[in-house]
C-alpha cells in the first residue's frame, strides 16, 4: 500500500473517532475527570458521596459559597424527607404562621392593636354620623416583627463499616436522627427560646398572661376557665388554638373528667387512647413545658400568632478526623431558622381584663 493511501486511511479513521466522541471519553478516563450523571440514588448515596468523593460534580452544584469545611446543601427531595420527620414530632410548627426567608433578615409588618378603648385594629375609628356630618380621620399604627436567621447545628456519628456496607441502613438511621433532633430543638426554642442567638419563644413574649390557680400543684375546672377567659375570644374558635401541657398533669385531668365529662373529651375505657381535647380544643402533651405546679404546666395558645421564618437549605458537613480513633465519620447538620411572637403586649378590650393569644396557668394561687 502506497504511503499516500496509508495517510488517507489514517486521517479517515482519526476523523471518525473524533466525531464519535471516543477520544474525549478516553481523555476523561485517563485524567480521572469523568463526571457521573443524574441525581443521587438516595440520602445514603448522597452522604457516602460526600465522604468518598467530595469532588463529585453533583456535590459542587449543591455547595453554598466557598465552604472550606466541605459543607453541602442537602438535595431538595431528601431535605423534605428529613423535615417531614421533624414535622411529625413538632408541636408549634404545624399550627404556626410560616414564611420563607429570601435573605438572612426579614421584616414582617403587623398592626399594633393593643387597646379597644377608643379605636380598633391599631387606630381605626368608625362613626355614626348624620347626613353630611363631619368625619375625623385617624391612621392605624403599624409595627414590624424582625426575623434574623439563627443557626441550629447538631452532630451524629456513623461507623466506617456502616458507610461501606449499607447506605440504605445509613439513610434510614440518619434521616430519623436528623428529623428527631431538628423537631425537638426547634420546638423547644419556639416555646422557651430567649431570642439571643435563637428564636424568641412563646413563653418569652411580653404578651403572656398568667392567671393564678385555685390550689398549689393542682388543676381545677375553674383554672381552665380562667385561662380561657383571658385568651382572644376569636381564638377560642380558631383552628390554630391548642392546649399545650406537661404530661404530669394527666392525673389532674383524669380526676376532673369524672365530674366534667361534657367538657373534657376522654376516651371511654382503659384500653383506648387518653385525653385528646379540652373544651373542643386539642391537647398536646410535651416534656418541653414545665411540670405540674410550675408556671405554664398547662396553657392555651393561638399559634397563628407565632411567626416562623425558614432560611432555605439544610446543610450537611462531615469529618473523618473528629472520631478518627474509633473509625467513625462525624456528620453535622446546619439549619437556619427564626421564630417570633407576632404580639409583644397584652391587649386591652373595651370592657374586661387584658387578653392575649398566649395564656398559661401561673404557679401562684389566688
Amino acid at each position: 500500500m502506497e504511503e499516500t493511501q496509508k495517510k488517507e486511511i489514517a486521517t479517515l479513521v482519526k476523523n471518525a473517532i473524533k466525531e464519535s466522541g471516543l477520544l474525549e471519553v478516553n481523555r476523561k478516563i485517563m485524567v480521572g475527570d469523568e463526571k457521573p450523571e443524574g441525581n443521587f440514588k438516595s440520602f445514603g448515596d448522597f452522604l457516602c458521596t460526600i465522604k468518598n468523593n467530595p469532588n463529585d460534580v453533583r456535590l459542587k452544584a449543591l455547595s453554598e459559597g466557598a465552604d472550606s469545611a466541605g459543607g453541602f446543601t442537602v438535595p431538595e427531595e431528601y431535605r423534605k424527607g428529613i423535615e417531614l420527620r421533624a414535622l411529625e414530632r413538632e408541636i408549634i410548627r404545624p399550627y404556626a404562621t410560616k414564611i420563607p426567608m429570601g435573605t438572612d433578615t426579614l421584616n414582617y409588618p403587623v398592626i399594633k392593636d393593643t387597646t379597644h378603648a377608643s379605636s380598633v385594629f391599631g387606630g381605626i375609628i368608625a362613626y355614626w354620623t348624620e347626613e353630611a356630618g363631619s368625619k375625623t380621620a385617624k391612621d392605624p399604627v403599624f409595627g414590624r416583627v424582625k426575623l434574623i436567621a439563627k443557626k441550629l447545628t447538631g452532630f451524629t456519628y456513623a461507623s466506617d463499616e456502616l458507610l461501606e456496607d449499607s447506605a440504605i441502613a445509613l439513610e434510614s438511621m440518619l434521616v430519623d436522627m436528623f428529623g428527631k433532633a431538628i423537631g425537638w430543638f426547634e420546638d423547644y426554642a419556639f416555646i422557651n427560646g430567649s431570642g439571643v442567638g435563637q428564636p424568641l419563644g412563646i413563653l418569652g413574649s411580653g404578651a403572656m398572661i398568667y392567671p393564678t390557680r385555685a390550689t398549689a400543684n393542682k388543676i381545677a375546672m375553674a383554672d381552665l376557665g380562667k385561662i380561657m377567659a383571658r385568651i382572644y375570644p376569636e381564638s377560642l374558635y380558631g383552628p390554630n388554638t391548642v392546649w399545650i401541657a406537661n404530661s404530669a398533669i394527666l392525673p389532674e385531668l383524669m380526676a376532673l373528667s369524672a365530674t366534667s365529662v361534657t367538657w373534657i373529651a376522654l376516651s371511654q375505657g382503659a384500653t383506648e387512647k387518653l385525653p385528646v381535647r379540652l373544651f373542643g380544643m386539642p391537647v398536646l402533651f410535651t416534656e418541653k413545658v414545665p411540670t405540674l405546679g410550675t408556671a405554664a404546666d398547662i396553657g392555651l395558645y393561638d399559634l397563628s400568632y407565632y411567626l416562623i421564618g425558614d432560611r432555605k437549605g439544610l446543610k450537611v458537613d462531615r469529618s473523618t478526623e473528629y472520631r478518627f480513633s474509633t473509625d467513625e465519620t462525624t456528620w453535622r447538620f446546619v439549619k437556619r431558622v427564626d421564630g417570633q411572637p407576632l404580639v409583644d403586649a397584652a391587649f386591652t378590650p373595651k370592657n374586661g381584663s387584658t387578653l392575649s393569644p398566649f395564656v398559661a396557668l401561673s404557679a401562684a394561687t389566688a
